[in-house]
């Protein structure tokens, strides 16, 4: 059985390398303490009532820790993955390395075309998507023009049962519905656990 405390000052220490200026004061412990549960389904934890079988969708104010927040559990999961080697085998699926912003994806699809897609679409590949939103729309790729987080977005839902999606954006669920489309973000209801990051900015 894993030590939640233990885990719990591992992530401490990874969140000080990331940011030593981090002020807990003025962050929403809770965020933390529940995506924490979620990676061990420690419901006694979970003070956000985060479902097991859905990704992070972080979203909110600018300058409020998002994209912070994501990089640390991207870099704690990564630290599960080599210290718990067969609890990784187990949920592969909520595993992976696979960072990028949607900024990128969709320039790799205006460089490349839609091959460049094709290792983010895979089962098994867990993709983690930062500031969503703040890509080219649409992007276009020899004349073809596209949506590509809108795409991305609807093949990631369609593997959802096999490979977790986790997203940071300035975006709510009503602008992703103008942005990606109404279909799109009632997918996103069934993708993801809507997590908000409230208040003024901690950017100094």
């Amino acid at each position: 059985m894993v030590d939640i405390n233990t885990e719990a000052r591992w992530l401490s220490h990874i969140l000080m390398s990331l940011e030593p200026r981090f002020d807990y004061k003025k962050y929403d412990m809770r965020i933390l303490n529940s995506m924490l549960a979620w990676v061990w389904h420690k419901d006694n934890c979970n003070e956000l009532e985060l479902d097991y079988d859905k990704g992070w969708f972080l979203f909110g104010s600018i300058g409020r820790g998002k994209s912070l927040t994501m990089r640390l559990m991207h870099e704690y999961l990564r630290s599960v993955a080599k210290r718990f080697p067969q609890f990784y085998k187990k949920n592969k699926n909520r595993f992976g390395n696979d960072w990028k912003s949607a900024s990128v994806i969709t320039n790799l699809y205006a460089k490349d075309g839609l091959p460049k897609l094709g290792p983010m679409l895979e089962i098994n590949h867990t993709l983690f998507i930062d500031e969503l939103g703040r890509e080219p729309i649409p992007a276009s790729n020899y004349g073809t023009r596209m949506n590509v987080m809108q795409f991305v977005l609807q093949m990631r839902y369609d593997i959802r049962s096999y490979s977790m999606t986790h997203v940071t954006t300035n975006l709510s669920l009503e602008d992703v519905a103008k942005v990606y489309g109404v279909y799109i973000a009632d997918r996103c209801i069934e993708m993801f656990n809507f997590i908000e990051f409230r208040g003024e900015s901690l950017r100094r």
